[in-house]
């Protein structure tokens, strides 16, 4: 059998350069690097590992990350949407105030992470574990029945803001407004 060797980033300027050429980082240890506000948008990134690296402030956007490396990364208010995370370990990563929408954590392990203060939003957590993680103050708005190990604490559900009330029932009224205004107009043609 033929052992596989990653590639091992060293920099960031070195991860930025090999992005120049293709827009694959599969397979590559990226592990241990600050890579803090780098915007990684639509990326093969299957198998990479990037443990106990600093992706704070980061955008992971329609990047396939199945089988990812994440543990002990900090992910603090990083954006993760529409991206695969299928099978990653995030075990321990440390995801305050992260904001992730419309992304696969499929069979994802989670165990031990921080989703303190983040916002979770159409996220598939099929066969994902939740074990110990930290959900104070989160908001989601997630089907949990699926999830192998579901949070100990389940996140709430976000409210509407304050202004909604007032703007349906402007709303109403302008609609009712433009309705006798139509027919006083029907009525003074007759």
């Amino acid at each position: 059998m033929e052992s596989v060797t990653m590639k091992k980033f060293e920099t960031r300027e070195q991860i930025m350069q090999s992005l120049q050429a293709e827009r694959d980082l599969s397979g590559t240890d990226m592990s241990g690097l600050d890579l803090s506000g780098i915007k990684l948008i639509g990326l093969n990134m299957k198998g990479a590992d990037l443990h106990d690296s600093n992706l704070s402030h980061a955008t992971l956007a329609m990047a396939d990350m199945t089988d990812t490396n994440l543990a002990n990364t900090n992910l603090e208010n990083a954006r993760i949407a529409a991206a695969s995370l299928r099978n990653a370990n995030l075990r321990g990563a440390h995801m305050k105030a992260a904001k992730i929408a419309a992304t696969d954590l499929h069979n994802a392990d989670l165990t031990g992470a921080d989703l303190s203060n983040s916002r979770i939003y159409g996220v598939d957590v099929t066969g994902a574990d939740f074990t110990d993680t930290k959900t104070a103050d989160a908001t989601t708005l997630v089907d949990w029945a699926e999830a192998k190990v579901k949070p100990a604490t389940l996140p709430k559900a976000p409210e509407p803001p304050s202004w909604l009330p007032f703007a349906v029932v402007a709303a109403i009224g302008l609609a009712i407004i433009a309705v006798i205004w139509k027919r006083r107009k029907q009525v003074s043609q007759l």
